[in-house]
């Protein structure tokens, strides 16, 4: 199968997700130009051909893949993965594999791309958090900081408030 048809699904398929990451973005008060230039690495041929196999052209190359998430999660910060150093610096206080606190502009963000995502992906916005499936599975997976969770236990109050 030629590779360009799955990637071009694939890119269609982020421009949906970046719209509705923008809609999110401007309830979670992430910063415009950061919604604007959301996932812009999804773009760049070390991403999109893997991921439009992986998603539209049946599997593809599973090591390609890991390349590219690799390479995206370690250049978005809106992604947690981003902000755990992979290797620790003597002058350091924090560890090789200890998450550094993530600025709030960053947990704005990545909750709207969840959001954003929730919707491109699965169809519908969530509605509460108690239900809301890919949170409550993932939720315990997340390595965040305590500075991090508070944050971001702070923004999904603010877009699902307590009834």
């Amino acid at each position: 199968m030629s590779n360009i048809l799955p990637t071009l699904r694939y890119l269609a398929a982020t421009l949906k997700h970046k719209w509705f990451v923008l809609r999110a973005g401007l309830r979670t008060g992430a910063p415009i130009w950061r919604l604007l230039i959301h996932d812009w690495t999804k773009f760049l041929p070390s991403e999109a051909p893997h991921y439009g196999r992986r998603f539209y052209g049946g599997g593809g190359d599973a090591l390609g893949f890991a390349y590219a998430w690799n390479h995206h999660s370690k250049a978005n910060p809106h992604h947690w993965e981003y902000w755990i150093p992979v290797t620790s610096q003597k002058s350091s206080p924090v560890k090789a594999g200890e998450p550094l606190p993530m600025p709030e502009w960053a947990v704005r963000e990545m909750v709207a791309d969840w959001l954003g995502a929730a919707r491109a992906y699965e169809g519908s916005w969530p509605r509460d958090l108690d239900n809301w499936g890919w949170y409550r599975d993932n939720a315990a997976t997340l390595r965040l900081h305590d500075e991090t969770r508070a944050l971001l236990g702070k923004v999904l109050d603010e877009i699902f408030p307590a009834v």
